[in-house]
């Protein structure tokens, strides 16, 4: 079985995404996709499933070309798991069985459903297989969703980040797990993938990307100090450990100036704060910081799209999801606090849909990558114990191009009144000044294109570059 992709070209509204990709992955074989953000991975993986079409060029499978076939024809060949998908209602076991669908002429036959109990017990799914899926944790439902693609038994396999919501020992079982079964059953994967050590573990090709274009490509003799440097713009040191060659990144220093070293060193984590915020959750959405005609105002800054994804952080109790619903049509919000009471409050006004998602998590812990067109922080960043941590994590979660938004509707008030309420544990929460949260967003590949400080606002609005 053979992979040919030939002279792949794609662009969005006539802006080229990525231009005469090239190359061949054998059964048995393992192919990583490597580079920064925004080069056109997954446009990339889209286009081999035929999700979008490609301007020009073929996709060949086992001598077959994928612009001949319907899409049920593509299912039966092609299995794809991408970065983020709709939860439904359904259980884990009915979500895997959908995998199946391609190959169902009528009725579910017990060989469908041997199969795919078989594929939920390698997966470590057991436990949970009659749990609804908008119920479980964000790796298990990953885990959910590579084994619905399995279930398709396909003879290319495309995974788009496959382990970037997992933790350091599933991430290194499903790579173990997704090669065995790629090699046993003569599959190819081709896969996206930000970890260059895990790419190196379990990849046998590489495909460099730089500018929407194949920079390299080879094994691992492609996989070098100037090839890193040229595409990812970071010196590295590549070794051998333990038998497995490896990346490790040099320091990178950020000069900062001292106003913005000693805004950062004036900060500390507050172990109270989220009992704090627990316990106010009742009236907090009455508070006069949250006037609807600021938060219109705010909202028509960001110029939010009707296809926008959205994540809304210390989200509270969704004071700003209304005004994001009424501008979108076919996008979505996820919406995160790390207070509990907040949640529930929102999600009772607001309930979950195919336009709304919750979670409640510390921002420290996101690890997307690459996913939002646009993020927000409104009256929730003089809170955090790390200003300069908090805003790498959320800058790198947005799409190249995308927007990062920090602001405060009457930011003295609302810091005045934390102050006035939580006492000593929660004053070191303050705003900076407006050059130290520039030269902050500016270090974190955001440049700056609105900002206000008064009165009435704080607002800072940056463009990832």
């Amino acid at each position: 079985m053979m992979l040919r992709i030939a002279d792949i070209t794609f662009s969005y509204d006539s802006v080229g995404t990525i231009s005469g990709i090239t190359f061949e992955a054998k059964e048995g074989e393992v192919v990583s996709i490597l580079g920064p953000n925004g080069v056109g991975k997954s446009t990339l993986l889209k286009c081999i499933d035929d999700i979008q079409r490609p301007a020009t060029g073929t996709v060949e499978v086992d001598g077959s070309f994928t612009k001949d076939m319907t899409r049920s024809e593509i299912s039966k060949v092609i299995g794809y798991v991408p970065q983020e998908s709709y939860r439904s209602g359904s259980t884990v076991f009915e979500s895997v069985l959908i995998g199946r669908k391609p190959h169902i002429s009528s009725d579910v036959t017990d060989s469908d459903v041997r199969m795919v109990s078989r594929i939920i017990d390698a997966m470590g799914l057991s436990q949970i297989s009659q749990r609804r899926v908008d119920e479980i944790s964000g790796g298990e439902y990953q885990m959910v969703q590579i084994a619905r693609a399995l279930a398709q038994r396909p003879k290319v396999l495309l995974l788009d980040e496959p382990t970037s919501s997992l933790d350091l020992r599933n991430e290194y079982e499903i790579m173990h797990l997704i090669s065995h079964i790629v090699r046993e059953n003569s599959m190819t994967a081709v896969m996206t993938n930000h970890d260059l050590n895990v790419a190196l573990r379990f990849s046998d090709r590489f495909i460099l990307m730089k500018d929407g274009r194949i920079f390299a490509a080879g094994g691992e003799e492609v996989i070098t100090p100037e090839i890193i440097r040229s595409v990812y713009g970071i010196d590295v040191s590549v070794g051998t450990i333990d038998g497995h060659k490896v990346v490790v990144p040099k320091e990178v220093h950020h000069e900062l100036s001292d106003k913005v070293l000693d805004f950062l060193s004036r900060r500390k984590r507050n172990p109270k704060q989220k009992e704090f915020f627990n316990d106010r959750a009742d009236d907090w959405d009455s508070m006069s910081i949250h006037d609807p005609v600021k938060v219109e105002y705010i909202t028509d800054l960001l110029q939010v799209k009707g296809d926008d994804s959205i994540l809304d952080v210390g989200t509270g109790t969704g004071v700003m999801i209304p005004h994001y619903l009424d501008r979108l049509v076919d996008g979505h919000v996820t919406a995160v606090d790390f207070s509990e009471n907040m949640i529930s409050i929102a999600r009772s006004k607001y309930p979950e849909s195919e336009r709304l998602g919750y979670k409640v998590m510390d921002i420290y812990d996101l690890n997307d990558v690459d996913r939002f067109d646009k993020v927000v922080c409104y009256s929730c960043f003089p809170h955090f114990p790390d200003p300069m941590g908090a805003i790498e994590v959320m800058s790198r979660s947005i799409k190249k191009g995308g927007s990062f938004c920090i602001a405060h509707s009457s930011s003295k008030e609302h810091i005045n009144h934390v102050h006035e309420t939580g006492g000593s544990e929660i004053c070191t929460d303050y705003l900076p000044e407006m050059d130290v949260m520039c030269e902050i967003f500016h270090v974190n590949n955001l440049e700056v294109t609105f900002t206000r400080d008064d009165d009435d606002y704080y607002i800072v609005i940056g463009k990832k570059v």
